[in-house]
């Protein structure tokens, strides 16, 4: 009997400790001044509760992991009048909406968020560039175009449930991915109601939308796309209003490549149908999309290619645990919270306790017997903190078996694309990017110096102390090339080489592979990137030779010796195309289409990074996944 009262009396302590876990905030009288209260750099849930009642004002949520929660639907209304042209005659700290959401995995439930304004100019009732938002059960409307803008345009995820949006031209139009389920459109004019931009990534990023209801004025228009888009319309149901007109392409493309058009035709449909009889252009044509997906395959963690999924219900999963004395790492398939009451029993009954990562994907404990194994985790204050529709609790866990702690210097040669720069200099290499998106596991070694060839690197003597420092650091662990730039034809004499098979520049790589195994390290070659350089009048990069021959012996040399290739070249050249020349420029210094700003040395980074950790099982345990998104 003793031991059951101390068992029931562990749950409930466990079931307190995991309330206590989610900080909640009351608004008084001001949302904003609710969310004020919640530090920037906020790394657990918090929930900010809204009563019933009319609040005149504009947010702005710069934070991450932050619940807006009403009361009720009908009882909360967040309401500005606000075009937004007033924005741009006056900037200040809110932004162009009357919610604008900045910060990540954060939700908005049981609202109603309505710009006042009457005319039907653009104006945003909720704008933002948020990633993994999720919008459930409230009223988000207008009376002008773009009233639900969610634009993290290179990564933006959105989830959005039971909802009711109304506005006028494009007013549900988010950039990146979107997945919309059971929730009413209602258009107030002729014009289009929903609108799509996948353009940074083409291939993946996709508008769903199942379950829905669309209304409006007499021959309003269902949808229509600028950009490469892919719409994916299920169960949907139109009113007899909706105009006998297809989701339409409103983008001249004489300039675009004929073989690209088809990234501005995708619009799919399933059993879709129209009061008063469908159109031909809604018919069921799902098996002409790319996989020939069935409609019980697109669910939300189809639409966001596995990256996320709002609506699991598993907590996260223990990946891997490492062990440095008497040390405990142990890393998460996503970051988590709440784990100031987190221990580890080990086997001898000892307990680690934890001394930091609360809110990232790996919590570091300590104590206990550093002999004795760890055997389980007891996180029943644990939570993952990617949204979702659900908290998702991790409670007592077994450990998987343990390995030492595993640290990587990573020691990066090249040339001025890859260098370091002084620490305020307008231009930086991608080598020096690495380091934002790494652990305190990792060492960047930058050796990459301007000017230098794959040639004149060597001669220099920079291998030789390049390799010294490494070693000196534990490493290396890998070895990072890239060259090209300098090793052009007409360079001079100890720069220049011959990218031909059986010439110096295959040579040379293959020599910095053959030693950089010798070193213990894994070599990873990549090859040069593109020049910014587009054909006038249009978002295409120009096709000149350029690096070509170089990065061509690159992929040649990886493939013959068997060694990870980042394709820099292409990558490069995807994300100016995706870009365009105006937006793209940003990445670059002005006047300079070949180096990289501090900006564009990260977004590199990030991509080299990323395609890494597709290529090479393992590596991901180094990089901090979601700062992938925020380069």
């Amino acid at each position: 009997m003793r031991s059951l009262c101390l068992l029931c009396f562990s749950l409930l302590l466990a079931t307190a400790a995991a309330a206590e876990s989610v900080r909640t905030i009351t608004v008084d009288s001001s949302i904003q001044d609710a969310i004020d209260q919640v530090p920037l750099d906020n790394h657990e849930r918090v929930v900010i509760e809204i009563p019933n009642g009319h609040y005149n004002e504009r947010l702005r949520l710069d934070q991450s992991r932050v619940t807006l929660r009403g009361e009720s639907r009908g009882g909360v209304t967040i309401h500005f009048n606000f075009p937004r042209e007033e924005y741009h005659k006056r900037y200040d700290r809110f932004g162009a909406g009357v919610v604008n959401l900045y910060g990540d995995d954060c939700v908005l439930e049981h609202l109603t968020i309505d710009n006042t304004q009457p005319t039907h100019e653009h104006a945003f009732a909720i704008y933002g560039q948020p990633n993994r938002v999720i919008i459930d059960d409230c009223r988000v409307v207008g009376e002008g175009g773009d009233t639900l803008s969610l634009w993290n345009t290179a990564h933006g995820m959105y989830y959005h449930r039971n909802c009711e949006f109304r506005g006028a031209v494009d007013f549900v139009c988010p950039r990146g991915w979107c997945f919309v389920r059971d929730s009413k459109f209602y258009e107030v004019l002729t014009t289009a109601a929903i609108w799509h931009d996948g353009h940074m990534d083409p291939a993946h990023m996709k508008f769903v939308l199942t379950g829905c209801e669309f209304d409006g004025v007499q021959d309003f228009w269902l949808g229509r796309n600028h950009y490469p888009s892919q719409f994916y319309l299920l169960g949907c149901r139109f009113a007899k209003t909706m105009a006998d007109r297809p989701i339409g392409v409103v983008k001249d493309l004489s300039n675009v490549p004929e073989e690209d058009r088809y990234q501005w035709e995708r619009k799919y449909f399933y059993d879709c149908h129209r009061d008063g009889g469908d159109y031909a252009w809604h018919a069921d044509n799902l098996d002409q999309a790319a996989g020939s997906p069935t409609p019980d395959q697109i669910t939300p963690a189809w639409t966001f290619d596995g990256r996320w999924d709002p609506e699991s219900q598993s907590p996260p999963e223990v990946v891997e645990v490492e062990t440095h004395q008497d040390k405990l790492y142990v890393r998460f398939s996503e970051p988590v919270a709440g784990a100031v009451a987190a221990t580890v029993t080990r086997a001898d009954g000892g307990q680690a306790e934890l001394i930091s990562g609360d809110g990232t994907a790996r919590l570091v404990f300590a104590g206990g017997n550093e002999d004795s194994a760890p055997a389980t985790l007891n996180g029943e204050s644990l939570y993952g903190c990617h949204a979702t529709l659900a908290m998702r609790r991790l409670g007592q866990v077994k450990l998987p078996e343990t390995a030492p702690r595993r640290d990587a210097v990573i020691l990066v040669i090249g040339d001025s694309t890859v260098a370091d720069y002084a620490a305020k200099s307008t231009l930086q290499g991608w080598g020096w990017g690495l380091r934002k998106f790494l652990d305190d596991r990792s060492t960047v070694i930058n050796a990459a110096a301007n000017g230098r060839s794959s040639e004149s690197f060597r001669s220099e003597g920079r291998w030789e102390r390049g390799l010294a420092e490494a070693k000196a650091a534990g490493g290396p662990h890998y070895v990072f090339i890239q060259f090209g730039h300098n090793d052009n034809l007409g360079k001079g004499p100890g720069r220049e080489t011959d990218p031909a098979p059986g010439g110096s520049f295959r040579a040379n790589l293959r020599r910095y592979i053959a030693e950089a195994r010798d070193a213990g390290a894994v070599p990873v070659l990549l090859t040069p990137p593109r020049r910014r350089l587009y054909d006038e009048g249009t978002d295409r990069l120009r096709q000149d030779v350029g690096n070509a021959p170089y990065a061509e012996a690159a992929r040649a040399v990886a493939a013959e010796e068997g060694v990870t290739l980042v394709d820099l070249r292409a990558i490069s050249e995807q994300l100016f195309n995706d870009l365009g020349p105006v937006t793209a420029a940003r990445l670059q210094t002005e006047g300079d289409a070949t180096h990289f700003s501090p900006a564009g040395a990260r977004e590199l980074a990030s991509r080299v990074l990323q395609d890494l950790c597709e290529q090479m099982p393992g590596f991901e345990r180094y990089v901090v996944e979601d700062r992938l998104a925020r380069p």
